[in-house]
């Protein structure tokens, strides 16, 4: 199965497929983070652009002309500015009360993610294969291509993917550490993984 990877471009990507394939990556923290309309949040992300989902850091798979999955990374010597931008930018997405709201959320996360203190890493921020062609290799192939790119892997993950975390092991993964913090009476874990 041969995918290759190429930057999201709004006049040749479907973004709203694009915003779909980001929530599903992880629904409960994407839901936790980006509220109930958590697809539509990602949608006007990905139009504002100085941000996690900037054309910059999001790769597109596509194979024989459709689009399999998606991967957004960033250099870890780039991700607090990223962040930084991000964070701004959330605001304007989600509308500015809304996103006042959840900053004690947002510092509370932040405070669980074990952070990767590699420098000269990648960071994955999401991956993800859409749900129809999982098990054919793309998200394996992604991995290898940006691996390729860049040496050293980093991503986090929600503990409770038990699949996700068997799928980046048998990529090469192993876990660093792990943070959790509690909400709404539930226990929420992001474990860090890293490759190479």
């Amino acid at each position: 199965m041969a995918a290759h990877l190429e930057s999201y471009d709004s006049g040749k990507h479907d973004e709203h497929t694009v915003a779909q394939l980001i929530f599903q990556s992880d629904p409960v923290f994407n839901t936790l983070v980006y509220g109930k309309n958590a697809v539509a949040a990602v949608e006007r992300l990905i139009r504002l652009g100085d941000n996690y989902f900037d054309s910059r850091y999001t790769r597109c798979a596509i194979h024989e002309a459709s689009l399999v999955g998606v991967i957004v990374g960033f250099p870890i010597s780039e991700k607090t500015e990223i962040d930084r931008k991000s964070g701004k930018d959330f605001a304007r997405a989600m509308g500015f009360f809304r996103f006042l709201a959840r900053i004690p959320l947002f510092v509370r996360m932040d405070k669980m993610m074990p952070a990767a203190e590699d420098e000269n890493g990648y960071y994955i921020h999401t991956i993800s294969v859409d749900s129809e062609q999982r098990g054919r290799g793309f998200g394996s192939e992604m991995i290898e291509q940006i691996a390729s790119e860049h040496g050293a892997l980093y991503l986090h993950v929600n503990r409770d993917n038990e699949e996700a975390i068997r799928f980046y092991e048998r990529n090469g993964f192993k876990r660093l550490a792990e943070g959790s913090m509690m909400h709404k009476g539930r226990e929420l874990s992001q474990v860090l993984m890293s490759r190479g």
